[in-house]
């Protein structure tokens, strides 16, 4: 998400966000419920630091680990979809975050400052990023083997050529997938033999 605000412009971002709106600070223990999204609350949230958990739990009991937010991440439920299942964020470990209501961020600021017209901007722009990673995400834990999430991933991320670079560990991307990186490892071998992948190095390229 850094992508959409220079690094070292999103420090600042986060300072004046604190006085241009009406923010609300709350730091939060490990496995602590931070919201339950609901058709009727509009906030969002950024973490300012630590690391969370967006959590969905079927009619059944089964609970699935839909996507992991660290610092600087963004939530909403704006662009949720309704849902019969419960759907949920969880602290992993210390965590503040920064709640800003949705109807006040639509007002213009008291103090009429001219960061507000921005901070509308910057923050829909990642909530538009943020959406697309979270279908993204869903998209992904429909696939129902290790071979289409891995196919399903690649595709997402290969250039014209149909090669995607590793730019990251092979163990991030297992946990991005849910699965182990001896497993990971194992599905990319199988996945050569098969004639889906060519693998060399850090490079793939996909065939199928």
């Amino acid at each position: 998400m850094i992508a959409i605000i220079e690094k070292e412009n999103f420090i600042n971002f986060k300072k004046e966000l604190k006085g241009c709106t009406n923010i609300k600070r709350k730091t939060f223990h490990n496995k602590e419920l931070i919201v339950s999204y609901s058709p009727i609350q509009k906030k969002i949230g950024l973490i300012n630091y630590g690391k969370a958990e967006i959590i969905k739990t079927d009619k059944d009991g089964n609970t699935t680990i839909m996507r992991d937010l660290k610092e600087n991440d963004i939530f909403s439920n704006l662009f949720f979809q309704d849902s019969e299942d419960e759907i949920y964020i969880t602290s992993n470990g210390e965590t503040e975050v920064f709640f800003i209501d949705y109807y006040n961020i639509l007002k213009n600021c008291n103090k009429n400052c001219p960061f507000h017209n921005n901070l509308i901007v910057t923050l829909f722009d990642l909530l538009i990023l943020d959406n697309k990673e979270q279908n993204e995400k869903i998209e992904l834990l429909s696939k129902r083997s290790v071979e289409e999430k891995v196919l399903f991933f690649l595709k997402k991320r290969m250039n014209e050529q149909h090669i995607f670079k590793v730019t990251t560990s092979y163990k991030a991307i297992a946990e991005y997938l849910f699965v182990d990186r001896s497993n990971l490892m194992r599905e990319l071998k199988k996945m050569e033999k098969k004639r889906l992948i060519e693998k060399k190095g850090k490079t793939i390229k996909i065939l199928s």
